[in-house]
């Protein structure tokens, strides 16, 4: 395209383009803010049936209070040790039905405990008498010893204290008493029951817990109760330091403190109600003739009146609304689309007379790459075209590679990149290159520097590839040395499992041309694992090489050992007249691994297991070899530990 052009295209573009972002920019903030209000009704609703729920357990918890303190059997007190175990077994029987209370306790009127029931474990237990605590001083006592019959007092939520002490692990109760009285008027003490907090509060956010959405339930203060990081919730009660909602999320506590509802901050959204006593105690017994005293005299008021809220992180909402985002993206690209698609229809017009054809352009990139092997595949890597390069450097005719993927190169094709992934990555970037390991047609391997090179028809849009490949090994002063690196295993030296099945097909076809066999041997460490980890790698690293030293010297000249992983090993043994010379030879390798071995004053002695196929007597596939005498070794190994195990049975 042109200058003229290019500003033709501009002026047609970029004020629609501007008008258009402005719009779509309108409207992402539109949804953001309708998602956030829907979020926030959805999260009030359920906050409301959480609430809904907790009035219903604390009208229940009034009810069982007020039948708790008419109760025959507290008049009967006076009469003696009678008259508390009919009142304690009254006091079992109803916690063993309710499971929500922790304790229920009777206190006379010098506040004196004389009923104690507690819960623990799903069962509940009177407290001895020696056991039984003065309460005398505690609120709950001292504001419902005074109160009229039918008061309640409700304390706000705090944590179990046993003997001045928070008991462990942690109980959050909230304690609610009431006067008793006789049929002459006169009191007798007062009833505590303590009703377990935690799944109270469970209860109340349950309903909030979807969606990624993180509950939370802090007091007045901003103290952590529920859904605090570690060591947050009740920080005050049991360390006597404060960690607060404020040092978290400073901005959401200021918008909590005037008022508002639901907001959003650079930490996420919130939803948050505060959750007054008064408001959830009176709204279920404004009908009830009934007197309630909340908290106050030295009790935490704090805790009467509780923050409860739901935390939505910043990357969860992203992901909330982004499908909604996603629609009008996909708008606005499809119209940008369209914006360019008209602007440059000029621009195309005159780019296809200045366009070269597809068949220049392959030209071009065959004449510029001659020197080098060079061929040309389809969209799907199919060889279409070689050069004499490619020919030279593999030795495969080009009626031997047209027609063949790219991929029948590659000497790994289990550790070479898929091709798919490297034409994936060639049509995305343009190009892709790599080194490789590739076969010749003789066999041998070479390792090329690989450049493929996407081309596209600008007429049919065809894609063809073009690969430029250079051996590295021919080109490098250290071509042995690269060589070997790739053929043998850098510990012992040995041959590695890629030289090994290649000398095994050369072994097998030459045994099938002299009429001889081959045996494949594959053995394993015993016991290896527990060599490493005694005595360190570096102790392994040597039986290693000792193991692959023993082998080479106990076979013949010509025989083949590699190392093929870790502490496997593998022999081809050539020119094997009998069965019975390949078990011969098998039993030497085995006797010379199991000689003990020095290293510097250390003493070690390894064994092994062991695995053997005769080419051809048992196969006729030289590829299969390999897996058979693997699965052999592993039968072995299998019985000789059978073995051991039945050995050790029977020495005890």
């Amino acid at each position: 395209m042109t200058r003229g052009h290019l500003q033709s295209f501009l002026v047609c573009f970029v004020p629609l383009g501007a008008v258009f972002a402005i719009l779509a920019g309108f409207l992402i903030w539109d949804g953001t803010v309708l998602r956030e209000q829907t979020l926030a009704e959805n999260k009030r609703v359920a906050l409301g049936k959480g609430i809904s729920t907790l009035q219903e357990r604390i009208d229940s918890v009034v009810s069982d209070l007020l039948i708790l303190t008419e109760s025959t059997h507290l008049e009967a007190i006076s009469d003696g040790g009678a008259g508390i175990a009919r009142l304690t077994d009254e006091f079992m029987l109803f916690t063993l039905r309710r499971g929500i209370y922790d304790q229920i306790r009777f206190l006379n009127t010098d506040g004196m405990e004389t009923v104690r029931v507690n819960y623990g474990n799903g069962i509940p237990f009177a407290v001895a008498p020696p056991n039984l605590q003065d309460k005398s001083t505690r609120p709950y006592f001292r504001m419902a010893q005074n109160a009229p019959r039918g008061t309640v007092y409700i304390s706000g939520i705090d944590l179990n204290e046993e003997f001045g002490r928070i008991e462990k692990p942690i109980k959050p109760v909230i304690r609610m008493s009431s006067p008793v009285f006789d049929g002459t008027g006169a009191r007798l003490g007062v009833v505590v029951v303590n009703l377990r907090a935690e799944p109270v509060l469970f209860d109340l956010v349950a309903p909030l817990s979807d969606g990624g959405l993180k509950p939370f339930v802090v007091d007045r203060d901003g103290n952590w109760i529920l859904g605090g990081e570690s060591g947050e919730n009740w920080a005050l009660d049991l360390t006597n330091t404060a960690r607060v909602f404020a040092d978290r999320y400073p901005r959401a506590w200021e918008n909590m403190r005037i008022g508002l509802e639901s907001f959003e901050t650079e930490k996420g959204f919130f939803t948050v109600e505060l959750l007054q006593a008064t408001d959830i105690f009176l709204a279920r017994h404004s009908t009830r003739s009934l007197s309630v005293i909340f908290g106050g005299d030295g009790q935490n008021d704090s805790r009467l009146n509780l923050y409860v809220g739901t935390y939505l992180p910043r990357d969860v909402l992203s992901t909330l609304l982004w499908p909604e985002r996603r629609v009008i993206l996909i708008l606005s690209g499809a119209f940008i689309a369209l914006m360019a698609i008209v602007s440059g229809l000029y621009a195309w017009a005159r780019q296809r007379q200045v366009s070269t054809s597809f068949d220049a352009q392959l030209s071009q990139q065959v004449l510029h790459a001659s020197k080098s092997s060079v061929l040309v595949t389809d969209e799907n890597g199919i060889i279409a075209k070689v050069n004499p390069g490619f020919t030279a450097m593999t030795g495969y005719l080009p009626e031997d590679a047209i027609g063949q993927p790219l991929s029948f190169l590659r000497a790994r094709p289990e550790e070479a990149e898929p091709l798919s992934d490297i034409l994936m990555a060639a049509r995305a970037n343009g190009i892709w290159e790599g080194d490789v390991c590739n076969r010749r047609k003789s066999g041998s391997y070479y390792q090329a520097n690989a450049v493929i090179r996407a081309i596209t028809d600008p007429e049919s849009s065809d894609v063809h590839f073009v690969e430029l490949a250079v051996d590295i090994l021919r080109q490098s002063e250290s071509a042995p040395t690269l060589w070997r690196q790739a053929n043998h295993d850098a510990l012992t030296g040995l041959a590695n499992r890629l030289l090994f099945e290649d000398r095994l097909e050369v072994a097998c076809r030459h045994g099938d041309a002299q009429g001889h066999s081959v045996a494949v041997l594959v053995l394993n460490l015993d016991r290896f694992g527990q060599i490493n980890d005694r005595y360190g790698h570096e102790i392994g690293d040597q039986v290693l090489r000792k193991v692959g030293d023993r082998i080479k010297r106990t076979v013949q000249s010509g025989d083949t050992v590699a190392r093929l992983r870790a502490d496997s090993f593998a022999v081809i043994h050539e020119n094997v007249s009998s069965t019975e010379k390949a078990d011969w030879i098998a039993q030497k390798i085995t006797a010379s691994i199991q000689r003990q071995m020095e290293f510097g004053g250390l003493s070690l002695t390894v064994g092994a297991s062991m695995g053997m196929v005769v080419y051809p007597q048992e196969s006729t596939n030289h590829d299969t070899l390999l897996a058979m005498a693997e699965d052999k070794m592993h039968e072995d190994k299998k019985s000789r530990k059978s073995a051991a195990i039945e050995q050790r049975y029977l020495n005890q």
